[in-house]
């Protein structure tokens, strides 16, 4: 145990002393002159330092690193070697990057309002549809909560069945080509009871369901449907065919039939413009009298009223000849902008869009073009 302890000793004073010794050699002046080599005498001494070095190593049974450092601290020749790395003057400047706008993405949370009720009579014919036959006292309009019997049930693996009806039929407003019928959906209901005559409850709906209307197995959406708006480069010249019902026409958030689809190059996500057509005007102008004669007005009391009335596009157009005498004037407007469409749905000849915004009611007949066109 004492051996060993002035093992450790000697060694930790002989590398003190090395340590010392490299300091020196270090901080040495440098000189500009040439030093000459070592004599005779300079050289054994390297050498004895060198063979000390190497028994010293052995008997205190140090590391390859310690032994290398002991012998780079006991030669005089070893200074440390110092690299001149190149120097860069650098200066502040403004450096310019272009700001891209992220994709913007439509959740399917976000669509499953208006991705739920789209629905095509084609897209169901040929498939197994039950029927509504009546509710449980015979009662005919079933609306939400209301309990119903039904028959001819298809599978379903949630419970959950589709009820609507047959909707309007489709044609192009120029060529009264057909393209499709829709489907009119009312609600969900949950299947209660199965068997030859089902019981069900409506659980979900927009209106009421009468005996007759249809029922199919309901598809929630897709957790993976993203939409991605994008401007369709596309040359249309396509019109609006339905607003679901809507008699004066759909604002914002509403859903619209289109008269192009898959066929036409069309995919969820693109955006659409509408524009209205062209329309006449009819200007006429009289003269107001005072509303009674006994009343003491002057002449210039009259007042000439101007009335405008919007013609028809099936009301015929009067001619410059009866509008000669009448104080009449036919204008015509021209086509302009009502909104922006965002296609949420596609079949092959029709599509269904979602009205983004509006600056004027989206009717029937406008007509849907390529943003920017």
């Amino acid at each position: 145990m004492r051996v060993h302890f002035e093992k450790v000793f000697m060694a930790l004073n002989f590398i003190r002393i090395a340590v010392k010794k490299r300091v020196t050699i270090k901080a040495k002046p440098a000189t500009s002159h040439i030093s000459p080599g070592p004599g005779p005498l300079g050289w054994f001494r390297i050498f004895m330092l060198r063979v000390s070095a190497l028994c010293l190593t052995v008997f205190l049974g140090l590391s390859t690193a310690q032994a290398q450092d002991l012998r780079s601290a006991l030669d005089e020749q070893s200074f440390p070697d110092y690299r001149v790395l190149p120097v860069s003057v650098l200066s502040p400047i403004i450096r310019e990057t272009e700001h891209t706008e992220p994709t913007p993405a439509l959740t399917p949370d976000v669509l499953a309002p208006f991705l739920g009720n789209p629905l095509l009579m084609d897209e169901v014919s040929g498939t197994l549809m039950g029927r509504v036959i009546t509710g449980p006292e015979g009662n005919v309009l079933l609306g939400q909560f209301s309990p119903f019997l039904a028959q001819d049930l298809p599978l379903s693996e949630n419970g959950l069945y589709t009820v609507f009806r047959e909707g309007d039929t489709l044609t192009h407003p120029v060529s009264g080509e057909y393209l499709a019928t829709m489907a009119h959906v009312v609600g969900v209901a949950k299947l209660e009871t199965p068997g030859a005559i089902a019981a069900l409850t409506m659980v979900r709906s927009t209106e009421e369901a009468v005996p007759g209307d249809r029922l199919i197995a309901h598809k929630a959406p897709s957790r993976n449907a993203y939409l991605y708006p994008s401007p369709a480069e596309l040359p249309l010249d396509a019109y609006v065919l339905s607003t679901f019902g809507i008699a004066s026409g759909a604002g914002g958030y509403s859903l619209v039939a289109i008269s192009v689809g898959s066929q036409d190059g069309i995919q969820p996500g693109h955006l659409l413009s509408t524009r209205y057509p062209e329309q006449n005007i009819l200007l006429t102008s009289k003269v107001v009298s005072p509303a009674r004669r006994a009343d003491n007005c002057r002449i210039t009391d009259a007042k000439e009223a101007v009335y405008v009335r919007m013609l028809r596009c099936d009301e015929r157009l009067p001619s410059q000849r009866e509008l000669l005498g009448r104080s009449a004037e036919l204008l015509r407007l021209p086509e302009g902008h009502a909104g922006e469409l965002m296609v949420i749905r596609v079949f092959d000849r029709v599509s269904y869009a979602l009205v983004r915004s509006a600056e004027r009611a989206v009717q029937v007949g406008d007509r849907v073009v390529s943003p920017g066109t």
